[in-house]
């Protein structure tokens, strides 16, 4: 087959394809969305569960901060046993 019959061929869908850069989207309205409220939900359920939410959000904070603490006190220990140890050694 002749070369300029192949390009022939393939230039009809040459045009589908992007030649370079970022695919371009269509530009959509961006709304200010704070949470994500669903339509089956009344008033009343919806402020229970941002109640909820905000009560599990402190409960974590609260739980991340301890567990820092711990670690921070198991470090001290383990530091502490080792010059206890030491000092052992040091006696003998």
């Amino acid at each position: 087959m002749d070369r300029i019959n192949e390009h022939s061929l393939y230039k009809n869908n040459i045009s589908v394809y992007q030649v370079g850069g970022a695919p371009k989207s269509p530009k959509s309205p961006t709304k200010n969305k704070s949470s994500y409220r669903p339509a089956d939900v009344d008033g009343e359920t919806s402020t229970a569960l941002d109640k909820f939410r905000k009560a599990n959000r402190e409960l974590k904070r609260d739980l991340d901060k301890a567990l820092q603490e711990l670690q921070e006190e198991k470090l001290k220990n383990f530091k502490l046993k080792k010059q206890l140890d030491a000092s052992k050694l040091n006696l003998i």
